[in-house]
């Protein structure tokens, strides 16, 4: 079998970071409940300008998917680190990060991996995961990003959410809180 894994806010904790970044930049508060895709209608006191500034101090981060904190527990990250040197299935990390200064986003996001995860991990980069997965033969995929969820079904992969308020309007499909759950769906 062939999973694909999404990296933020499945393993990577990337709306903890925006969160943060927009607090440092225009003092908002970080303790928000991501409800919607576009930040500025979750976060008070941000404006679409100002996440577009957000947005804009990101890309000129230097290798800022490195620095991101792990939003899987460590218990999460040792379950997917066996899974993925002991199950006989492959596991593909594929993401729809823009480029920020510093390493490749590629790279960038293998290191992270390397780091929290302590695997050699294959990492692919596009906005178009559904074809992408159909291409290589991904058979089950963990994505949390409701316009991601919609092209990888529409792509036929068998898509598990990893549950946020943001994508709770999409229905009929597994829903998980952690990586563990949806490795346990795998291995069953």
């Amino acid at each position: 079998m062939v999973v694909m894994i999404d990296v933020d806010d499945v393993l990577a904790d990337f709306n903890k970071a925006f969160l943060q970044l927009a607090h440092e930049m225009f003092n908002t508060p970080v303790d928000v409940e991501i409800r919607v895709w576009d930040f500025y209608l979750s976060i008070p006191g941000l404006t679409r300008e100002k996440e577009l500034l957000v947005w804009q101090r990101i890309r000129e981060t230097e290798n800022f998917y490195e620095s991101l904190p792990t939003f899987a527990t460590v218990e999460d990250l040792e379950n997917l680190r066996n899974f993925v040197l002991h199950f006989n299935c492959e596991c593909v990390f594929i993401t729809s990060r823009f480029p920020t200064k510093g390493r490749f986003v590629e790279v960038q996001t293998a290191n992270w991996i390397r780091k929290h995860v302590g695997v050699e991990p294959k990492v692919l980069v596009t906005s178009e995961k559904g074809s992408l997965c159909r291409k290589i033969g991904i058979q089950k995929a963990l994505e949390d990003a409701p316009h991601h969820i919609r092209d990888l079904t529409l792509n036929g992969i068998e898509t598990v959410i990893m549950d946020w308020p943001y994508n709770r309007k999409i229905k009929g499909l597994p829903r998980v809180k952690s990586v563990t759950e949806f490795l346990n769906l795998i291995e069953s």
